[in-house]
């Protein structure tokens, strides 16, 4: 087979492979080369090697081989974002480590190796991470001549992760040879929207676009993979059929509970009708005539909370309060303006939505040593929107987050792509540049937020009193 005819397979397409072939599919068709994202965590860990890059231009992979070919038979201490380059014959192999480290030893260019380093910003050792770190580890042993001792992971903190090759190396080569199978076929693997993976995939949209026109049962929020091949066996594989289908039925003929059919069956009917459908009555959601909107921005890297939002709002205007941390040192100072905010009406609800505000509070009170009772009765003023929504209503969304119920009730973002870790991003580059249009950015987005917040509450108060309405006309 001619080299040009051959599936070029970059470090990406396993990568992703792992989590999800259908992307390594498309990445591979479109000749989507991702870059690494910039993060403090990169920077810093690059810092402790300075080294030299080659100069290319992917995906000019065979010039940005050359280039690192020259420079570790050069023996440059560290190489950044090096090529290595290897041709079978059943695919040309290309991987890109974050860095190439040069060791004493043998290889061919003389008495020195290399060994690769991957950063990665999550806090496990996840499976893909693993298989990355094994590629590139094989990928250097054809080139150099010898294999180096072990990869290597950076991950936050940072921590330095050895990846055990010999445990690493055949799981490697199975994942790969069934990407090379999944990349050599006519049409993408079946679409498949998933709650947690999808989110900050750049295929979502087109993803979301062919689910929808299939009416894929992916997009019921609690059909996960494992319960999707179940209702396959049943012949549901669209919306409308697990709408209406019988809850017994599922719970009879597969291993979903009573509750999770139930939930499923009745969660299909609100998406084919389009509607929000009740399923208990709303409680201990208090109305008042003055109440708080609050949304926390956090670096979980810089373990930081670096932006308070809160929506001030009385009978007579609204009121919308940034609380930012220009530096992270002044975490501090806008925790103790967040106190004196919130207790401006003691007696005021503070709406938010899911549980990391009041989680996040008890915790910057320990860390700040802010008196129990003080912090106490914050919390208890708390109410999870959240929480009582899914409680008492099914809503034809795809997933149950903040964005994606209150786009369905109307409301838009100014930034509609971004979301936290966008935010997180932003932080990072104005404590980096200095630009305060970055600040000014996630300000507006943290807004957005409570702005959706309030929304919510209005909604879920005019769903309640026709709920009640309907019961007393019953």
């Amino acid at each position: 087979m001619s080299p040009k005819l051959r599936p070029v397979v970059v470090t990406e397409h396993l990568f992703y492979f792992h989590r999800c072939s259908r992307r390594s599919f498309l990445d591979h068709r479109q000749g989507i080369v991702h870059q690494p994202e910039r993060s403090r965590h990169r920077e810093q860990v690059l810092s402790r090697w300075p080294g030299t890059r080659p100069v290319y231009q992917p995906p000019d992979w065979e010039k940005g081989f050359q280039a690192t070919l020259t420079l570790m038979q050069q023996g440059a201490p560290a190489i950044h974002q090096g090529v290595l380059r290897v041709e079978t014959p059943a695919a040309v192999l290309v991987g890109r480590p974050d860095i190439l480290i040069r060791e004493p030893g043998t290889s061919r260019w003389g008495d020195w190796h290399y060994r690769p380093l991957d950063i990665r910003l999550g806090q496990r050792l996840k499976p893909e991470y693993q298989a990355a770190a094994a590629f590139h580890s094989w990928l250097l042993a054809q080139i150099q001549g010898v294999w180096p001792y072990w990869g290597e992971l950076a991950l936050p903190g940072p921590r330095f992760l050895r990846v055990n090759l010999a445990q690493a190396l055949p799981s490697m080569h199975q994942t790969l040879a069934a990407c090379l199978e999944t990349l050599k076929q006519n049409e993408a693997p079946e679409v498949f929207i998933s709650r947690s993976r999808c989110q900050l995939c750049p295929w979502l949209d087109y993803c979301s676009t062919v689910a929808k026109q299939k009416h894929h049962l992916s997009l019921v929020p609690g059909v996960t993979q494992k319960r999707y091949q179940e209702l396959q066996t049943l012949g549901l594989t669209r919306i409308e059929e697990l709408a209406q289908a019988d809850p017994m039925e599922l719970y009879h003929r597969t291993s979903l509970g009573v509750n999770t059919s139930n939930k499923l069956v009745r969660q299909a009917q609100a998406i084919a009708q389009q509607q929000a459908l009740a399923i208990a009555p709303i409680t201990r959601l208090p109305q008042a005539a003055i109440g708080y909107f609050f949304d926390i921005e956090a670096d979980p890297y810089l373990d930081c909370v670096y932006l308070h939002g809160v929506l001030l709002v009385t009978p007579h205007k609204q009121e919308f309060y940034s609380l930012v941390a220009e530096q992270v040192r002044d975490e501090g100072r806008i925790w103790q303006e967040l106190l004196l905010l919130l207790e401006r009406y003691p007696q005021a609800p503070i709406y938010h939505f899911c549980p990391f505000e009041p989680q996040t509070i008890q915790r910057l009170g320990q860390r700040y040593h802010t008196p129990p009772e003080r912090v106490q009765a914050i919390r208890q003023r708390c109410v999870d929107l959240h929480a009582r929504l899914v409680r008492s209503v099914v809503l034809p969304v795809e997933n149950y987050t903040l964005k994606a119920i209150a786009r369905w009730l109307g409301f838009q973002w100014q930034h509609p792509r971004a979301d936290g870790a966008q935010c997180t991003q932003w932080y990072n580059q104005w404590l980096q540049t200095g630009d305060r249009s970055y600040l000014q950015a996630l300000q507006r987005y943290n807004y957005d937020d409570c702005l959706a917040t309030y929304h919510l509450y209005r909604w879920l108060v005019e769903f309640m009193q026709k709920q009640k309405l309907a019961r007393s006309a019953g």
